[in-house]
């Protein structure tokens, strides 16, 4: 979900490289690049690992410049992931404005800011799984593939959620100060 209506067209409008590429390879580089990147099980801190690279990796396959990880935004995810957990899976979850964590962890003022978020479970929840469905649902391309983005923080959280096991919860930011 990004911020404003206006920058949700611009952002659908640059979100659409030319070129001979497709979701189906970047995946595939994604695979044979990132490490853990088709599992949901293990070490949370590989799968977070494996979402950085896949990220990279699929914006690197369509032109676009890498996002770095930023302390404040993933602070912000790790706030948004423990609403979501609480309240339900909502960008306003607890009945919070969309901007309240990206405020609280310090991130604002900046240019423009965005969110995907996702579960799913067993393998569906995946780094890679999550990645091709964010492909696959345009206003999360648009904010997966946008380039303006410069930051990205990161939660993941495994576990008991929305009454269902082996559930993982994604929560992944964008941002962009100057």
């Amino acid at each position: 979900m990004v911020l404003a209506g206006p920058l949700t067209a611009l952002l659908l409008a640059l979100a659409a490289p030319s070129g001979q590429v497709s979701d189906a390879s970047a995946l595939q580089a994604v695979a044979s690049s990132c490490g853990g990147a088709t599992t949901a099980d293990g070490d949370e801190h590989l799968r977070v690992d494996a979402m950085y690279c896949g990220i990279n990796v699929v914006r690197h396959m369509y032109r676009l410049a890498p996002v770095h990880g930023n302390g404040p935004l993933n602070r912000s995810a790790l706030l948004k992931a423990d609403a979501v957990r609480r309240c339900g899976f909502s960008h306003t979850p607890c009945g919070m404005s969309f901007s309240r964590t990206f405020k609280r962890a310090g991130y604002l003022p900046a240019r423009a800011f965005g969110e995907n978020l996702a579960w799913g479970q067993a393998g569906l929840g995946s780094p890679i799984n999550t990645l091709s469905m964010w492909l696959h649902s345009p206003p999360h391309r648009a904010n997966l593939l946008g380039r303006s983005w410069r930051d990205l923080g990161i939660a993941y959280e495994r576990g008991h959620m929305f009454g269902c096991d082996g559930v993982s919860l994604w929560v992944m930011q964008f941002g962009r100060r100057r």
